[in-house]
């Protein structure tokens, strides 16, 4: 209670929430600020004065992670000092869909220490959009929504025109530091950008001290893309992505990552014709992670027997979308995709004084998916809207390799492939009910496949509730009826946004105990085989507050809730607690912005241990402070300097979602610049 006190009185700020246009395709209705973000936009070239993100992305060397955890709703999972997992809230893994530019990317790692996030940067990238429900432009079948990262593209300029980027950071605690460089050169029928980003931490420190062995990492990610005009009104674009990391450490977990890599690639052909609200897109993509986990860097005490377990994930796709103006005010999109992927991981165990023992942990399990998307939005005058989306998918599931059905041949019997049908449906409305007063509704039924690792696992381990999982390719389609209410309120200087949801789930898969099975896992508390339960309910809400007595100054209060029970009315695991996010923020001049901010976390006590391995996790306060300035040398150069301090009181604290209550980092001063020119 004491920590809400805190906020209520003020103690509040920094990096300040970015505000995200809320847009639609006829450009005939005012649009407004939403302060509950659906986008955010990672532009270097906007000053202080022009948009306060810039606090968020930090000259663009913030970890995509740092970026998302701004977003209202979103909560990181965390096992060390990289790579968090995004949650949706509270739901994650094949709950929901991510993607890179409509790319479906998946990761090769079985304990999920390599999200999709975990390959891409800032400087890579144009936006981030996240979507809340199944009926929002996804690239697949889900129903808790997704975050789809939008590549940078360059963009065609009418006379030649070379620009670039240099910056470095630093960070006091880890002695962490990052390197960036990026290029771009442009004229009316050519563009062409690249980037790359070097970053390094040793062992980060909690509060009061203590040092979070194992939580070292080093990367570098690089990123080209090239345009070229076709006709007047079309061009090819092709993308290339290379992301490496190394020597990473897992504090959470019993191994670390010896590496981390991914290379995605992507060729597209796009149409625009503004006149009559036209687009076409066609992309066809690949991509290709490699992963190995790694315990030689731990002590020896600390491993009982010595593993290597490396896994790769490969996948081809493709999806050719147009949307168009039937008539005015009626837009309609269509989209076509499909992709394959194949995963496949194994473990090679060294027992003293004995031969090497082998298997597959995910016996070379593999899925195609071809998938049909319709949007129509129609404005029945200047107040209403309604819009309808749906998706049929069609999922083939399979092992690819002898040697994985042989693996697996003593546990299930028949046939193990899967074939599925999978559709998602959604109607919005929307209604303006004042120039300060706008609502909307969305009623949306989704549903999502088991994921190849809930299907075809054999002995994973999960270090949450520490029993060793096998998977069930018997498992039914997990569904969804999702409802999401909206309310926003906005003058000159208030504004206010509430968003109320709740999810009602059907055959939600979870994990049950399999009596009379040994472990793999050395130290495991027993075996757990997913299933189907009947049932599960999420729900919760999000306020969210703004206000500018005068034009230099904000407040921002940013609040969620969510709650989370199985059909039992036991507490569904990893549900994120009331967040409160406070901000004030102080702009000196055009170019020169103050910020100071608190984040306090609820105490979480709505848990199972017995069922999900989850145990209570104490509230926490943090506060932050920072300050950035733009220097403007010419109209064309301009020198971006931030710096400040997270964890300024040095709390010693970890959030709900952080696996084994590692501890998260303490006191950081921080110093970033970025040199556009």
């Amino acid at each position: 209670m004491r920590n809400y006190i805190v906020v209520a009185c003020g103690i509040i700020a920094a990096c300040q929430p970015a505000f995200a246009q809320k847009t639609d395709s006829s450009g005939n209705y005012n649009v407004y600020k939403s302060l509950l973000l659906r986008e955010v936009y990672i532009q270097p070239g906007k000053s202080v004065s022009q948009s306060n993100e810039e606090l968020q992305t930090g000259g663009l060397q913030a970890l995509s992670d740092q970026i998302l955890e701004r977003n209202p709703g979103i909560n990181m999972i965390r096992r060390g000092n990289f790579a968090m997992e995004p949650s949706i809230r509270s739901l994650s893994g094949g709950r929901i869909t991510m993607t890179i530019d409509g790319m479906r990317v998946f990761g090769a790692c079985t304990d999920r220490m390599d999200p999709v996030s975990s390959y891409i940067e800032p400087t890579n990238l144009e936006s981030i959009l996240v979507s809340f429900s199944p009926g929002e432009d996804l690239h697949g079948t889900s129903i808790g929504g997704g975050v789809d990262f939008k590549l940078k593209e360059p963009k065609f300029t009418e006379g030649s025109q070379l620009n670039g980027m240099l910056g470095s950071g630093f960070e006091s605690n880890g002695n962490a530091g990052q390197l960036l460089a990026g290029i771009e050169y442009s004229n009316a029928d050519f563009a062409f950008h690249a980037d790359g980003i070097y970053r390094r931490s040793s062992n980060y420190h909690a509060g009061k001290g203590t040092e979070v062995f194992f939580s070292q990492y080093k990367k570098w990610n690089g990123n080209i893309s090239v345009k070229a005009k076709t006709g007047t009104r079309s061009f090819i674009k092709a993308d290339y992505v290379q992301d490496e990391g190394r020597d990473i450490g897992y504090p959470a977990l019993t191994m670390d990552v010896g590496f981390a890599k991914a290379k995605i690639a992507a060729l597209s052909y796009m149409q625009k014709d503004p006149e009559t609200h036209t687009m076409w897109e066609t992309k066809v993509y690949y991509n290709f992670i490699d992963h190995a986990m790694d315990d030689t860097r731990r002590p020896v005490e600390q491993v009982a027997m010595h593993m290597d377990m490396p896994g790769t994930s490969r996948t081809f796709g493709a999806f050719s979308s147009i949307s168009f103006k039937l008539r005015e005010h009626h837009y309609f999109k269509l989209q076509l995709d499909g992709f394959s992927n194949k995963l496949s991981a194994e473990m090679t165990m060294y027992p003293e004084n004995a031969a090497p023992m082998f298997m597959y942990t995910l016996p070379d399990p593999a899925r195609t998916s071809i998938g049909f998307d319709f949007s129509d939005k129609v404005f029945l005058n200047s107040h209403t809207s309604i819009k309808i989306g749906g998706r049929l998918e069609y999922l083939h599931d399979f092992l690819f390799t002898q040697a994985g059905k042989d693996q697996v041949s003593g546990l299930y019997n028949g046939d193990i492939s899967r074939q599925r049908w999978m559709k998602n449906l959604s109607i919005q409305g929307s209604f303006h009910v004042s120039p300060l007063f706008d609502l909307s509704a969305q009623v949306a039924a989704g549903a999502r496949a088991p994921t190849l690792q809930e299907e075809y696992s054999f002995y994973i381990y999960d270090r949450l509730d520490g029993h060793d999982y096998i998977g069930n390719p018997q498992l039914k389609q997990e569904k969804s009826i999702n409802l999401d209410l909206n309310a926003n309120f906005h003058t000159k200087e208030f504004k206010a946004e509430t968003n109320v949801f709740s999810y009602f789930l059907r055959d939600y898969i979870a994990g049950s105990i399999l009596p009379g099975y040994s472990t793999m896992t050395i130290g495991a508390n027993g075996v757990k085989q997913f299933i189907n339960i009947p049932s599960a309910r999420l729900y919760g809400a999000a306020l969210v507050l703004s206000w500018s007595p005068f034009p230099a100054f904000n407040i921002t209060s940013t609040n969620t809730y969510t709650r989370g029970t199985d059909h039992r009315a036991n507490a569904l695991p990893l549900i994120a607690p009331l967040k409160s996010v406070n901000t004030v923020s102080f702009q000196a001049g055009r170019e020169t912005i103050f910020h100071v901010e608190s984040v306090s976390n609820a105490r979480q006590n709505r848990v199972n241990t017995e069922l999900y391995g989850e145990t209570p996790t104490k509230g926490s306060t943090i506060l932050n402070f920072g300050a950035s300035r733009n220097l403007l040398f010419t109209s064309a150069k301009v020198l971006k300097l931030s710096g400040g301090v997270t964890n300024l009181l040095d709390s010693q604290y970890s959030q709900h979602l952080d696996i084994m209550k590692v501890l998260r980092p303490g006191r950081n001063f921080f110093l970033r610049m970025t040199l556009l020119f």
